[in-house]
């Protein structure tokens, strides 16, 4: 029975479906719940895997990046002079190649700037270590190979590989990048 504002009465029979005395027992609240947190165990057990596996692969992007940088600097030297950086570590400034001349001539085509390239990425390399982005004792090394000779002996492609290695967790990773190079 309704009062004349629409409200039910204290005495008045529930509405049509719902029955006094009922709703869940105990017991499905209890099994609802034991369901429930299985589930959640079961994500909160693959969020430490998945953390890990993110920050690995950031690392890897960033050494990726590193790497790819520094083949993108040697595409800018003369052919001639690519044979250079083979050898270059990163840990050890003596392995950098020399600018070639130096100072540089400004516009000219024909300068190496091999020593600065090398030093601005082992920089690039210890910037990512000091704001803890990742490439931990990280470091850079370059190797460059003749591949093909013309008919008197003169190179005329060589391969440089760029290799990016960082310790993680006690485990050493290394990114490797290759690139061809054509004197033709």
């Amino acid at each position: 029975m309704k009062s004349p504002c629409g409200l039910r009465h204290p005495d008045a029979s529930p509405p049509r479906g719902l029955r006094p005395g009922k709703g869940f027992t105990i017991v499905e609240v209890l099994v609802a719940a034991a369901i429930l947190l299985v589930a959640l165990l079961g994500i909160a057990a693959v969020m430490p895997t998945a953390d890990m596996n993110l920050h690995l692969a950031g690392q890897i992007s960033k050494a990726a990046s590193l790497a790819q940088e520094m083949i993108e600097m040697t595409k800018n030297d003369p052919f001639s002079q690519l044979s250079l950086y083979h050898g270059v570590d990163t840990r050890n400034p003596a392995t950098f190649p020399l600018d070639t001349p130096n100072p540089p001539i400004p516009g000219d085509a024909g300068n190496f700037m091999g020593g600065t390239n090398v030093a601005k990425w082992a920089n690039d390399i210890t910037v990512y270590l000091a704001t803890g982005a990742g490439i931990t004792g990280g470091y850079g090394t370059i190797s460059v190979t003749t591949v093909a000779t013309d008919a008197t002996g003169n190179p005329i492609l060589r391969k440089a590989s760029v290799t990016v290695n960082w310790i993680d967790g006690g485990r050493p990773y290394q990114v490797k990048l290759e690139t061809l190079a054509s004197a033709i």
